[in-house]
């Protein structure tokens, strides 16, 4: 067990990067993410990430000092949540791309931490790895077991039920005991909070539309039963967050009625709506908020930054004085103890780097536990600015415009979001600063499609690829240019997933419009990426209607692949080859189709994710991304 005390770290991490490479200190990953405070509130488990890859570390609270209890493989594993159970064990899910079908697919593994001992175990059998797929199965965490906490359920594939069933694991020997068979396809599996295993969701194909089934036993031992089911994308909206304390009754968000994500409760047994539980007028509601137990205990929704909504009277109090401690910034409490005594902090702003802090409210202590970014500790950020305007059709569109000081009329990057089924946000953005720093104004447009403010505007996106999508954002960039913000002929567009999609297609639609274009992780050929069958799921009816083949065919002609000799600017193209979001094959065909015609320079990162999450890659995204500005903006 590896001992980090990380106070001289802390206080010599921020240091003036040099001119010559001003991305070093901004192409670095959190220091620290997901903290968790042990139920007992004694100690705090974190993803702690090191130059040799992420780590599983423990620290007394409200100590810095860090146990190392395990280590992931660098620029392979990512750690998807971290969640205690009991006392004694720590149990982490983590993730790792695998060739499958010519293509990186991601899989999931769990493992159990006991932190008494040291000892980390990956939750298999050799039944399981007996598979000749092995590699390629995942393993899906369904309830840590709060009254159970040496056990957890756990659902995976098994060859004796061509299905995820769902086993009762020990933590700490990784015994696997069969609870619950799958004849019926049961992707997703729901317990209530007594560990009883309820409710299942089968998703399946029919007629090029995909049906969820809902499956539920009123009592333990009964067999399970169908007893609703509805069509995605054409239903309203139905997501369970969690069942009451004898799993009777579901929380449910779905747009119903509302025309916004809303939480309402379920009579599953009826199949039945009952009442609203909580909504917000303008915007949907994005999550559920468990503890450390696991408890589902409040929701939360966005309007520029994070707001939550506390079942509990006791903490929504305890949300509002923490709130209330730090004035104009945003402050939301991550994580605390059961008895509530102990508890983390996120304190953050647009203009502000984020640093969790601690409360002792049994000794009255708290102050600063650890910055999120240590080596922007020091930096000057600017403050991000609110816009909205009508779109050329008159609908409402908003989103953020970001100036650098002393600058009159920047030269502009226009910064379309992923997703696109996503949002941007009011929040502090290294790498929107980083472009700041560097004298540039930064455009971000919540476009339609993007999910948050309702589900009108969200599925007015749909079948909008490469159209109405398309033009909110060139919309907005005649906004800024028009209200004297930015100049006009001075702009490069810069995105990635859907973003680089975004610009990418920009390049063709409005050749004069942009001097460069940056497209990280994007797509060129839609009809392609739709007819991948290894990548087709229910997301692709927001893009296509499948059943029309008309209209698949007519994605080539929003697909920059199809459209080169139309292309004027300066591309820059940066992909990971273990993408499994987005093929990197989408950037590669493309740069080989246009290398001959157009000033473009494509960078393959080897083993990149789609995320760029390994300090490697960042570092080569933003060399690269200076570079080709400095040149061309």
């Amino acid at each position: 067990m590896l001992k980090i005390t990380l106070l001289f770290f802390l206080l010599t991490a921020s240091v003036v990067h040099a001119k010559d490479k001003p991305w070093e200190s901004y192409a670095k990953l959190p220091m620290v993410e997901q903290p968790q405070i042990s139920p007992n509130g004694e100690m705090i488990a974190t993803l702690y990430n090191t130059a040799e890859g992420p780590t599983i570390s423990l620290a007394k609270f409200p100590s810095i000092e860090f146990n190392i209890l395990a280590s992931l493989k660098k620029d392979k594993d990512r750690v998807d949540f971290i969640r205690w159970s009991g006392n004694k064990y720590i149990i982490v899910s983590a993730s790792y791309p695998e060739y499958v079908n010519g293509q990186y697919m991601r899989v999931s593994r769990l493992y159990s931490i006991n932190v008494e001992t040291n000892e980390s175990k990956m939750l298999t059998t050799r039944r399981f790895s007996e598979y000749r797929w092995y590699r390629y199965q995942s393993f899906r965490l369904v309830s840590s077991l709060k009254n159970e906490p040496d056990f957890a359920l756990v659902s995976t594939f098994d060859e004796k039920d061509k299905a995820y069933s769902v086993f009762k694991v020990e933590l700490g020997d990784s015994s696997f005991d069969k609870i619950q068979r799958n004849k019926e396809n049961i992707g997703s599996w729901y317990a209530d909070p007594k560990g009883v295993l309820r409710l299942g969701i089968a998703i399946d194909k029919k007629d090029d539309k995909f049906i969820a089934s809902i499956w539920y036993r009123a009592k333990k031992d009964e067999a399970l039963k169908m007893i609703h089911t509805h069509i995605l994308g054409e239903d309203s909206t139905f997501s369970i967050q969690g069942l009451n304390e004898d799993g009777t009754k579901a929380y449910v968000l779905s747009d119903r009625v509302l025309h916004r994500q809303a939480l309402w409760s379920y009579d599953i047994e009826s199949g039945e709506f009952e009442e609203l539980v909580y909504s917000n007028d303008k915007y949907d509601i994005n999550n559920a908020i468990v503890n450390s137990e696991g408890d589902f205990i409040g929701v939360g929704y966005y309007d520029d930054f994070y707001k939550s909504h506390y079942f509990s009277e006791v903490d929504g109090k305890q949300e509002l004085m923490v709130t209330n401690l730090f004035g104009d910034k945003q402050a939301s409490i991550v994580s605390r103890s059961k008895d509530r005594t102990r508890i983390l902090v996120n304190v953050i702003s647009d203009s502000v780097s984020p640093t969790y802090y601690y409360f002792d409210l049994n000794t009255k202590k708290g102050g600063a536990w650890l910055s999120k970014f240590p080596y922007l500790a020091r930096n000057k950020f600017v403050p991000v600015q609110n816009y909205s305007f009508k779109a050329s059709d008159g609908a409402e569109i908003s989103g953020y415009f970001t100036k650098p000081e002393g600058i009159k009329t920047p030269p502009l990057i226009v910064m379309p979001h992923g997703g696109p089924h996503s949002r941007d946000y009011k929040y502090f953005n290294r790498e929107l600063q980083y472009l700041v720093s560097l004298g540039y104004a930064v455009l971000q447009v919540n476009f339609r499609g993007s999910e948050g403010f309702g589900s009108a505007f969200e599925t007015d996106g749909y079948y909008q690829w490469g159209k109405r999508m398309q033009q909110d954002v060139y919309d907005a960039m005649d906004w800024a240019t028009r209200t004297g913000l930015t100049s006009k002929n001075n702009a490069c567009i810069y995105g990635a997933s859907y973003g680089g999609y975004v610009a990418l297609t920009a390049a063709w639609q409005e050749p004069d419009r942009f001097k460069c274009i940056i497209s990280i992780s994007g797509i060129s050929d839609l009809k392609g990426l739709v007819e991948d069958e290894e990548r087709q799921d229910a997301y692709l009816g927001n893009i296509v209607d499948m059943t029309d083949s008309k209209a698949v065919d007519a994605l080539s002609e929003v697909s920059a692949i199809n459209m080169i000799n139309r292309i004027k600017a300066p591309l820059l193209l940066i992909h990971g080859t273990k993408d499994t979001r987005v093929d990197y094959r989408q950037s590669k065909y493309f740069y080989d189709k246009a290398k001959r015609n157009l000033d473009i320079k494509y960078v393959e990162i080897d083993d990149g994710t789609h995320f760029f999450d390994d300090p490697e890659s960042l570092k080569v995204q933003y060399k690269e991304v200076t570079e080709f500005l400095k040149k061309h903006l």
